[in-house]
Order: C-alpha cells, then sequence, then structure tokens
C-alpha cells in the first residue's frame, strides 16, 4: 500500500519523534532491506543488513549501511506470513 498511498500509510517525521529525545538526531532511515528469514533460524545477527546497521549506529558513519544483497521486505516476499 505505501507504493500506491506513502504519505497515508508511513509515519510523518512528526509522528517517527514523538518517543525520540530531541536531541537525538536521525542518521539512517531504510525503507527496503534484507530481512532474515527466521523461520529458516537465519539470525539477525547473521545478516549483512543488521551488522552494518549496528555499524553505523555505533560509528555514526552512514556510509557504513553499503547493502549487497536484494531487499526483501515487500509482503509479496514473504506468502506464509503470519501463518505460523
Amino acid at each position: 500500500m505505501a507504493a500506491i498511498e506513502r504519505e497515508a500509510i508511513l509515519a510523518t517525521e512528526e509522528e517517527r519523534r514523538i518517543s525520540i529525545l530531541p536531541s537525538m538526531q536521525q542518521i539512517l532511515q531504510i525503507e527496503e532491506w534484507y530481512h532474515p528469514d527466521l523461520v529458516e533460524e537465519e539470525l539477525p545477527s547473521q545478516t549483512e543488513t543488521f551488522q552494518q546497521i549496528s555499524k553505523v549506529l555505533e560509528s555514526g558513519d552512514v556510509s557504513m549501511y553499503q547493502p549487497s544483497l536484494e531487499p526483501n521486505t515487500h509482503w509479496k516476499n514473504w506468502p506464509d506470513g503470519g501463518t505460523l
């Protein structure tokens, strides 16, 4: 739905900041990424995506996020999602 009604579906910057301290700044916003398949016991800590996000958070250097894996967060990639 975000592809069709993006502004109506996704949180605004103001909505995202509701629970964030004013002194904190956003350093990275990712809208698509490679998500681990937890059913297949693929852990976030074992995936490039979350390892790189960790490095960005630790260093504050956004250039540390250089994904090489195809994003898979679109719902069509998870046909059995919600059936566990």
